[in-house]
């Protein structure tokens, strides 16, 4: 090998070098995608799924809710369904294509229930902020502490809302399984399942995606601590999350934290210790935001309830 093609060479194994750091220091600390949505598989219609649109409001009358309901197309109307029940529901529908819809209809078709909120982004922050965070002792919403712009601590209603008109309505459409019909939330969704699975019967499997455990000095962690056995017990739960951690002098979410893989051992720990069927699931080099897309793919692909 010449002179020259061995400088090369390295030259180029140091800029692929410099461009995976620098990819990886992009993840320590991306801000989710908030350009405005185009069309969704709901819109442009599926050979597999029949999509239904409800609107929903809150009680304080601050907050519009979309709903969209995918049915299988070849089902036996008698049989009672798995569900899948999803938060962050504008950006869920973006990530549904024919192709994956084809992939649920080969296995046992199960009913997709997409959460969003009226509205064209991905997410809605302020919005998700209140709905999917837990309340403190006073049960009334309050600022962020996070993020005091913000209001929180609105999971009570939100899961009232659920449980009173989502939920019936869903019934009124199609037949659910009780014994497979899931909750899938990310980051502050991932709080909202954990806080629904303490305080809640309505789910038979809980996926709690990248929680953000450290928000508001632990509420979600000090409520799993106090938590009755009786109240939590042969539960199933999986806490999904990525296993990229940035070094001290990067950027980092606020919705993440440095000791995410430790919390979460410990969450799973004490939950199984109140005989919760409790798992984590870490994905290789990810981070907390691209967790979303991973957890979501797995639910729906790999059949984990």
């Amino acid at each position: 090998m010449s002179a020259l093609s061995l400088c090369l060479n390295k030259r180029a194994s140091f800029i692929s070098i410099l461009s995976i750091a620098l990819f990886l220091n992009s993840m320590a600390y991306a801000k989710p995608d908030l350009q405005p949505l185009g069309a969704n598989i709901a819109d442009q219609g599926s050979k597999y799924y029949q999509f239904q649109i409800h609107h929903f409001q809150s009680a304080d009358q601050q907050r519009h809710y979309k709903v969209w309901l995918g049915i299988p197309k070849h089902i036996n109307k008698n049989k009672a369904l798995p569900a899948i029940f999803m938060l962050d529901g504008n950006s869920v529908m973006a990530r549904l294509d024919e192709s994956l819809l084809k992939k649920q209809a080969e296995q046992d078709s199960p009913v997709l229930v997409v959460i969003g909120y009226e509205s064209n982004l991905p997410f809605e922050s302020a919005s998700r902020s209140v709905d999917y965070t837990p309340t403190d002792e006073s049960g009334l919403i309050s600022a962020d502490p996070r993020n005091p712009e913000r209001m929180a601590g609105g999971s009570q209603q939100y899961r009232a809302l659920m449980f009173k008109e989502i939920m019936p309505w869903v019934n009124t459409q199609v037949k659910l399984d009780p014994q497979r019909t899931a909750l899938w939330g990310h980051s502050y969704g991932g709080l909202f399942v954990l806080d629904t699975l303490l305080h809640s019967d309505q789910f038979s499997h809980y996926f709690s995606a990248s929680p953000s455990l450290t928000w508001a000095d632990r509420r979600i962690l000090n409520a799993v601590e106090k938590v009755k056995a009786e109240q939590v017990n042969a539960k199933k739960l999986w806490v999904m999350e990525g296993d990229f951690v940035p070094k001290a002098e990067q950027p980092i979410s606020p919705n993440a934290d440095r000791d995410m893989i430790k919390n979460n051992r410990q969450l799973v720990l004490d939950l199984a210790s109140k005989g919760v069927d409790a798992k984590l699931m870490l994905y290789p080099h990810l981070s907390h935001g691209a967790v979303f897309q991973a957890s979501l793919m797995d639910v729906l692909n790999n059949r984990l309830f």
